[in-house]
């Protein structure tokens, strides 16, 4: 299984999200969180409507803040879920805050609808600089998903107890609808290169998946007119780009946002045409893109899981096949016992037998003795290698057969692969343990003979 491509949410998709909680979570109250995975939490907010599930995640690969639906109950007791649950308790969500063309969500809440903030919970969706830090009345950070330490940031460390204090504004213009084609396209032009460069460092806001977007609706032609130099493009595609750029700034400023999978990037949030066509995504967005972001982690999460067993499990195979190899070349050896045997009975029949070969004699039958009393242990271990074979080749079925089923969910598979890991985790670390305790015993010191 490939891995997918996952596209990260923008500024974009996160309006669109932002747009549709305001009219259905606020206000609502808080009810519950967990954490279910280290960089991820899940909310619980109580509406007229009934339970609604937000997650909220500053996953270096995959910051988002989506609704989802019911998760299963996992992750209540951790560190950071047992602070934010101590934190908002009976709390009301009043305010979904972001500004200007910033990836940073600020969830305001208060005793009551109406009262001073009293807890803001800040996401900021920011790449691999990505947090969330929840900030008292004060704004000082009570807890927080990860501490910046000096070393690690000299612009911006931070940790509990500190005053939060807002990430360094981002580089570039910010977009505007007033701007004609011509001072666009000036500014665009300031340095002669490529088109992408220079939509994504002259104005915030601007993802790779979105500049994608705002070029064309051809996959292919799009990626062709982004590696243009912006002295290499024509009036007419300006022109063109100009009104998918203006149409995408009106959809931002009238939140008019509408779903839409394919295209040059995996899913859209904004329409290039006035008129909706059925292409268009009915469901709610926020709720789409939870089930996208579940959907690909967990395949992501699954082929992972395969790749490492596959390894595992090639590792492993390899080992047994040399040792069965090993046991099986002594156990051959021991065919050489009855030839030891006649050997050393000849020996003996010579008239006169002189000390030395009397001494020699006695070595040939220790040694044929010896086979003879290997044979079973030999046989013992040859048995059990190949057991550990069958076992490996099972396991190996097992696995094909669970990435080729599509009635079970992911995270089921998952969940089986993990417990498969740790059926050979326990196994392999079983035998190498075994294995390093023969290697003490031959190496102690043998008591001298008399």
């Amino acid at each position: 299984m490939a891995p997918a491509a996952l596209q990260v949410m923008d500024l974009s998709s996160l309006r669109a999200v932002l747009s549709e909680l305001r009219k259905e979570v606020l206000p609502s109250r808080f009810e519950k969180v967990q954490q279910p995975e280290p960089h991820t939490l899940q909310l619980g907010l109580r509406t007229l409507k009934g339970l609604v599930w937000l997650e909220l995640s500053w996953r270096a690969d995959c910051p988002r803040l989506v609704k989802i639906t019911p998760p299963p109950r996992l992750g209540s007791g951790s560190t950071l879920a047992q602070q934010i649950q101590h934190g908002l308790r009976q709390m009301a969500l009043i305010e979904l805050k972001q500004k200007g063309f910033d990836r940073v969500v600020e969830c305001g809440l208060a005793h009551r609808p109406g009262e001073p903030i009293e807890r803001t919970l800040v996401l900021e969706l920011m790449g691999r600089h990505s947090n969330l830090l929840l900030l008292d009345r004060q704004r000082q950070v009570i807890t927080l998903g990860r501490q910046v330490r000096n070393h690690q940031s000299r612009v911006r460390p931070i940790g509990t107890a500190d005053i939060y204090v807002a990430p360094p504004p981002m580089q570039g213009r910010e977009p505007s609808s007033k701007e004609s084609l011509k001072r666009w396209k000036d500014i665009l032009c300031l340095v002669p290169t490529k088109l992408r460069s220079a939509l994504q460092q002259c104005y915030q806001g601007i993802s790779p998946a979105l500049a994608l977007q705002l070029v064309d609706d051809d996959a292919k032609k799009a990626h062709a007119l982004l590696e243009l130099s912006v002295l290499e493009i024509t009036e007419e595609q300006w022109q063109h780009i100009y009104h998918r750029w203006s149409r995408w700034l009106d959809c931002l400023e009238k939140e008019r946002f509408t779903m839409r999978f394919g295209g040059p990037s995996s899913y859209r949030v904004w329409d290039c045409d006035n008129s909706t066509t059925s292409s268009s995504f009915k469901d709610e967005i926020s709720l789409t893109l939870g089930s996208y972001y579940r959907r690909h982690l967990e395949t992501q999460s699954l082929n992972q899981l395969a790749e490492d067993l596959q390894k595992r499990l090639c590792q492993w195979r390899q080992r047994e096949e040399q040792a069965l190899a090993e046991q099986q070349g002594r156990l051959n050896e021991t065919s050489q016992s009855n030839s030891l045997q006649q050997q050393a009975d000849a020996m003996l029949c010579l008239p006169s037998p002189s000390k030395d070969l009397i001494n020699q004699t006695q070595k040939l039958y220790r040694k044929a003795q010896k086979f003879r009393r290997s044979v079973p242990m030999l046989k013992t271990r040859i048995e059990h290698h190949q057991q550990r074979l069958q076992l490996i080749h099972g396991s190996e079925m097992f696995l094909e057969d669970l990435l080729g089923t599509s009635w079970e969910g992911r995270r089921e598979r998952s969940i089986r692969l993990q417990e498969l890991r740790q059926e050979l985790d326990e196994l392999l670390i079983s035998q190498s343990r075994n294995r390093q305790k023969r290697g003490r015993r031959n190496q102690q010191p043998q008591a001298p003979s008399n």
